[in-house]
């Protein structure tokens, strides 16, 4: 019965462990390709507060996230959130979890991962920031130069 359940224990840390990130001695840098039926989006600077269509989940999906990393870049710069304007909206599928701005070694899950490519510019500055779909952000720094 003990071997049974140190044996259960095991699986389920090797399980656990697996879903999350780990330091790699190797990271081989990941491209990613735009695909054909990508569509950049360009919107207007005043973009979420002003002229929004009809509100879609979406919609409301987007303009959640580019809030976010609105104030995420606020809070980098120490700048209101409408120093900062939205300069484009791409709609992107990375190829792993990095999301296109792989840390140096870090291991990323291998999966097709839907997300945008959202630039902000502010003070003269462009910044760039790659998202999940709906769930989560970065702010990319240095972006890789293969990113769509």
């Amino acid at each position: 019965m003990r071997a049974i359940t140190s044996l259960i224990v095991l699986f389920t840390l090797l399980f656990v462990g697996g879903c999350g990130a780990f330091p790699a001695s190797t990271a081989a840098p990941v491209e990613t390709t735009p695909r054909p039926d990508m569509v950049t989006v360009t919107l207007e600077p005043t973009f979420p507060t002003q002229g929004i269509p009809q509100m879609t989940s979406e919609n409301a999906s987007l303009q959640d996230l580019i809030q976010k990393v609105k104030t995420d870049l606020s809070q980098r710069l120490s700048v209101s959130v409408d120093q900062i304007n939205v300069g484009e909206v791409t709609e992107v599928e990375w190829s792993d979890s990095s999301l296109g701005c792989p840390e140096p070694g870090m291991f990323y899950l291998q999966v097709i991962t839907p997300g945008y490519r959202i630039l902000l510019e502010a003070g003269g500055g462009q910044y760039e920031y790659h998202t999940h779909r709906d769930k989560y952000f970065v702010y990319c720094e240095n972006p890789n130069s293969a990113s769509p």
